[in-house]
């Protein structure tokens, strides 16, 4: 068992842009997977992708579900991004933030 040397350092605020960075990267990838099974088994025939209340079967279930997944990753992270930013902001004001570092 390895023992991590954790060093602390307090950040008085952290941009809103790593915050926006951190939270496309940490819905997109599950998101885009989960696209990924869902158009391919739009091409087989299952009911997973729609569009205007249309289910889309084929070789067009593929992009379309992709792109309906990055579209719902970045509205997510638009949403989720400002009350994170927000809540952070709030919490600074009455105590800083603490961010360990492992080497």
């Amino acid at each position: 068992m390895s023992k991590d040397i954790a060093s602390g350092i307090t950040v008085k605020r952290v941009k809103a842009s790593v915050i926006y960075r951190l939270m496309l990267i940490g819905l997109s990838i599950p998101m885009l997977i989960f696209s990924l099974i869902c158009g391919v088994m739009g091409i087989f025939g299952y009911d997973m992708v729609s569009w205007n209340n249309e289910t889309v079967h084929g070789v067009l279930a593929l992009p379309l579900a992709l792109v309906s997944g990055l579209f719902i990753s970045v509205l997510f992270t638009m949403f989720f991004g400002t009350i994170v930013c927000f809540g952070l902001w709030v919490y600074s004001r009455f105590r800083p933030l603490q961010v360990k570092v492992l080497d």
